[in-house]
């Protein structure tokens, strides 16, 4: 009987033990689950985060500045004032821009309604004496079959727009300028 007594006692003892090893273990496994599901919340969150300002950076990139006009994937501004091409050229890159490079027919018929005056307008295009040729800002040459320039192609030539046609003006005339991104 003393047999059985003990024996009970110790498996009534080792239950006791496995079952508060066994209720540790698994607050032990509920910390780890815990911590895992923490790290994961705030990776998630971070991710939540990075998604949220890539949303807003393209919202804002694709908008133009105010005083700015959008056309297709450009944004253009049109000064009011005068100077020079070469002011006018350092006033936009000043401005994280530069002056208007013209694509084709469809983006000079935007500026012509854009402007309604026939004033001259420097855009970004000059002629180059290195290149002996006439060269846009972004060192791109000028497609004579898209765009005739009326005028000598000469050193301190640069390129005016008035109404529907671009012309040969000396770079250090004073005219408005139209600064594009």
């Amino acid at each position: 009987m003393q047999g059985e007594e003990r024996y009970m006692t110790l498996n009534v003892e080792l239950k006791k033990r496995n079952s508060i090893q066994t209720s540790q273990l698994k607050c032990q496994d509920c910390s780890v689950v815990l911590h895992r599901y923490k790290i994961f919340l705030g990776l998630s969150g971070a991710v939540n985060g990075i998604l949220a300002l890539t949303l807003i950076s393209l919202t804002l990139l694709a908008m133009c500045p105010s005083e700015w006009l959008k056309y297709q994937e450009k944004c253009y501004w049109f000064s009011n004032e005068m100077k020079s091409w070469n002011d006018s050229y350092g006033y936009c890159l000043g401005r994280k821009s530069h002056l208007l490079i013209i694509q084709d027919q469809l983006e000079m018929a935007f500026i012509q309604k854009t402007l309604k005056q026939s004033n001259y307008v420097w855009i970004g295009l000059n002629f180059t004496s290195l290149k002996k040729t006439w060269t846009w800002v972004d060192d791109s040459p000028l497609d004579p079959k898209i765009f005739f320039i009326k005028g000598p192609a000469e050193e301190n030539s640069c390129a005016a727009l008035k109404e529907n046609r671009i012309y040969s003006e000396t770079c250090s005339s004073v005219f408005k300028w139209i600064c594009q991104y």
